[in-house]
């Protein structure tokens, strides 16, 4: 039996479905039901699963990732992403679990020289991490407290740290979510030019980390993104252009934007160690956005004009979006349209 912490952000979720989809049986809680920063209570609940189901995986989808605000909740956040990742390492590791829990690219303080655009890009799991913020550093004090458990010579559980960069997905707010709501109120967007790294799908992250604990891989840090890079502007270009927004999108720099936390100007993870370990290729991150898109799929209808294959009204400069799920139907708030499209966006029925 799996049982997983976190299980209804964007990487929980996304882990749910993967399940659900293979028929493996596992254990889903949240904030609501388990606070992971309650050590006693979270051993009592683990080895009272354990007892129940046999728990033989344990995955912690849980975090503290809102970068900024963690600057003035500095003791939560520590207790979520560093307490909480070696509480659990520690209670798998007595009862025999394997363990896979979550870091980022933010452990990097983004001073790397002379990067190159290749298959080698980017930091290793092997360079010296340098974090800048609160979230960063509880980020990292939480690998080094996990590792201790690993390295621990009565430990007999697999255990993984995975590091990842800006993960977007269903279940909560994101990157592309926000860009689209963003679209929708203004017509001229700032995004920052000079924050790299590589957008992550959570439906990628759940898969792959799902291949390395099936595949019983050695403990250990690994990084996962999808691949290529991008900076955070380049991430929003190619949102927008899907949405053909007609607003005016501007470059900007990290330093206009006033924010309490700094962040890693190149974050960029290499993801050669996971690619070789599994023998795969990993995703493009704008395969990732466009299988999102049919994922959520937005709709578009317009006031006036014929419709295009995209459910589009052609020759309307005013729109509305409204999120749907897989093979539902639009209808809009105007006119009544209804619009029946399949999972690839084509119109079957309008």
């Amino acid at each position: 039996m799996k049982l997983i912490f976190g299980a209804n952000g964007k990487l929980g979720t996304d882990f749910k479905e993967l399940f659900d989809s293979i028929g493996e049986k596992y254990i889903a809680t949240d904030k609501d039901e388990v606070d992971i920063t309650n050590g006693d209570f979270l051993r009592a609940y683990i080895k009272t699963m354990h007892q129940n189901y046999k728990i033989d995986t344990i995955i912690n989808c849980a975090a503290y990732n809102d970068v900024d605000k963690a600057e003035t909740e500095k003791e939560l956040c520590y207790k979520l992403n560093a307490e909480a990742p070696a509480n659990l390492a520690m209670i798998a590791s007595e009862i025999g679990a394997t363990f896979i829990t979550y870091s980022t690219d933010f452990v990097f303080n983004g001073l790397i020289e002379g990067y190159l655009y290749s298959e080698s890009t980017g930091y290793t799991e092997e360079d010296e991490p340098h974090p800048l913020s609160t979230y960063a550093k509880t980020k990292y004090e939480g690998e080094l407290l996990v590792s201790q458990v690993t390295e621990n010579p009565e430990n007999t559980s697999r255990i993984y740290i995975v590091r990842t960069s800006w993960v977007f997905g269903k279940g909560s707010m994101n990157f592309v979510e926000k860009i689209i709501e963003l679209s929708k109120e203004k017509d001229e967007l700032k995004v920052v030019d000079d924050q790299v790294s590589s957008p992550t799908y959570s439906k990628d992250l759940a898969y792959f980390s799902w291949e390395l604990i099936k595949k019983g891989c050695e403990s250990g840090i690994y990084h996962f993104t999808n691949d290529d890079i991008a900076s955070k502007y380049d991430q929003a270009k190619y949102i927008l252009e899907k949405i053909s927004w007609k607003g005016n999108l501007i470059r900007a720099k990290s330093e206009e934007l006033g924010l309490l936390a700094e962040r890693p100007k190149f974050s960029k993870l290499s993801c050669k160690k996971i690619k070789e370990k599994l023998g795969v290729s990993i995703p493009n991150w704008k395969d990732a956005i466009d299988r999102y898109f049919k994922e959520i799929m937005y709709g578009y209808y317009w006031y006036e004009g014929d419709i295009n294959e995209y459910g589009e009204r052609l020759d309307s400069t005013e729109f509305i979006f409204k999120t749907i799920q897989r093979d539902r139907i639009i209808i809009t708030d105007t006119d009544s349209l209804i619009i029946y499209l399949d999972a690839d966006m084509q119109i079957l029925k309008a």
